[in-house]
């Protein structure tokens, strides 16, 4: 078979590879809107879940898989011989606006791609190609240096609970990273890790570090890692910036400086995938629905409480990541009811020429 030929027949195996899983997925997600909508919604149901497959699940997968192509040509070139080191594909979104469920997913689609569609080199290796989340959430501090951490800083409401910058154990987290960036190495003495997991429903549902017996074991090889975290990419603004939103955010706006070189700088995280919302105040509404879904802890107006400690850094943070994201980002914008309304490949938000309309 000519070269080119035999790249059609590739390019037309990866057509078919992509449908049949769209396919798939659609299907699951049509089955489960029929069963939980009424009978004379089914139809409307069914379109729901035929846009959210093939205009955002397809067009992101595919995106990933195509990053995951360059990064193992370009660690070809300078790892010769070598299992590249896994791509880290960062997802940053505000609470509740779905990049759980969108890690997931894509997470559940890379696995069931085959490494033949990779690259020439993987043409010939058999099993699909390996991927797992990690959350800037698994990586908070454990209950008690928690608890600690508000009885030192009495005074400053987004240093009371988790979730702001300097409510993290960000050693853990960055050793974690070292660690799967380390796992394919061929000397085998890193080929297994295990990630950490927290949770949220923990002590009344002010959440706790779960006991390493609960960790979930991961093993070489690994070729994705989806770390995903509301305030992932949040760069630290000036400090009378800082002051003049909430006095509170100053402490908050200083521990961020630490972030980007311990978890999320080029470094670690070779790609990205952002969520923008025009209002976070979506974010209430959001959180108290998930809330309610899990049967969780916390009652509305305790919800409320928490989600008024997260206010002031998407005040401060968001605008400056909307429009400077990281390069060649891919921007997921959707709307108060988390439906997808455009996803598009951009440097600069504010640049919309590879803009695909939802």
């Amino acid at each position: 078979m000519a070269r080119d030929d035999a790249s059609d027949a590739s390019d037309d195996a990866w057509r078919a590879h992509v449908r049949e899983v769209g396919l798939g997925l659609f299907r699951a997600l049509a089955r489960d809107a029929r069963e939980l909508s009424a009978s004379e919604d089914a139809e409307t149901a069914e379109e729901a879940a035929r846009n959210r497959v093939y205009r955002y699940y397809v067009p992101v997968y595919e995106e990933v898989v195509q990053r995951l192509r360059m990064h193992r040509r370009k660690a070809g070139t300078t790892r010769e011989g070598r299992t590249p080191k896994p791509m880290v594909v960062g997802v940053s979104a505000p609470q509740g606006c779905g990049k759980t469920t969108l890690t997931r997913t894509i997470v559940d689609m890379i696995k069931a791609t085959p490494k033949k569609f990779l690259d020439d080199s993987a043409a010939d290796e058999s099993g699909n190609v390996t991927a797992v989340t990690l959350s800037i959430d698994d990586f908070y501090l454990a209950y008690e240096d928690q608890a600690a951490l508000g009885e030192a800083n009495p005074g400053n409401a987004m240093l009371r609970y988790r979730g702001n910058a300097g409510t993290h154990d960000l050693a853990l987290g960055s050793r974690s990273l070292q660690s799967l960036a380390r796992i394919n190495d061929s000397d085998g003495e890193t080929s297994k890790f295990l990630a950490p997991r927290y949770d949220k429903l923990a002590r009344d549902g002010r959440g706790d570090r779960k006991p390493q017996s609960e960790w979930e074991s991961v093993s070489a090889p690994l070729d994705v890692v989806l770390l995903e975290g509301w305030m992932l990419g949040f760069e630290p603004i000036e400090s009378d910036r800082a002051r003049a939103i909430n006095p509170d955010l100053v402490v908050v706006n200083e521990r961020l400086k630490e972030y980007k070189a311990a978890l999320w700088g080029p470094d670690n995280v070779a790609w990205w995938i952002i969520f923008k919302v025009d209002d976070p105040a979506w974010v209430y509404d959001w959180r108290l629905e998930a809330e309610r879904k899990a049967n969780g802890g916390l009652d509305d107006s305790q919800v409320k409480d928490f989600v008024d400690r997260f206010m002031p850094a998407y005040e401060a943070y968001l605008p400056g990541l909307y429009v400077d994201p990281p390069p060649e980002s891919l921007v997921v914008v959707v709307d108060k009811h988390r439906e997808v309304l455009m996803v598009h490949v951009s440097t600069a938000l504010d640049s919309a020429d590879d803009a695909m309309e939802a």
